[in-house]
């Protein structure tokens, strides 16, 4: 089952690479882009395209890998130590503390 999974993914990369060999051999208009205050040069539209696609699935893998996810744990983390570190100092006033000071 391993191997045919790998003989499908290996086919399927293939696949996308020459439907993105034949996309950029018929896509070579150049086309400039400016985004706001930015001008970029003028590059075929395949070249655009693709690094669309580049771009966001390395924007993909950042949020599939949970990288801002851990962002927030970290935060959380250090907020619930925090919260732990008073309440300890609670109790040693509250142990230090005699019947008479109740």
């Amino acid at each position: 089952m391993h191997k045919i999974i790998n003989l499908l993914s290996g086919l399927f990369l293939i696949l996308v690479f020459t439907a993105s060999i034949t996309f950029s051999y018929f896509n070579t208009t150049p086309v400039s882009i400016s985004i706001g205050a930015w001008n970029f040069p003028a590059q075929p539209v395949s070249i655009w395209i693709i690094g669309a696609f580049v771009v966001g699935g390395a924007i993909g893998l950042l949020l599939g890998l949970g990288f801002f996810k851990n962002l927030k744990a970290r935060s959380e983390i250090k907020k619930l130590n925090k919260q732990l570190a008073d309440a300890k100092q609670e109790v040693a006033q509250l142990r230090a503390m005699t019947l008479k000071d109740l």
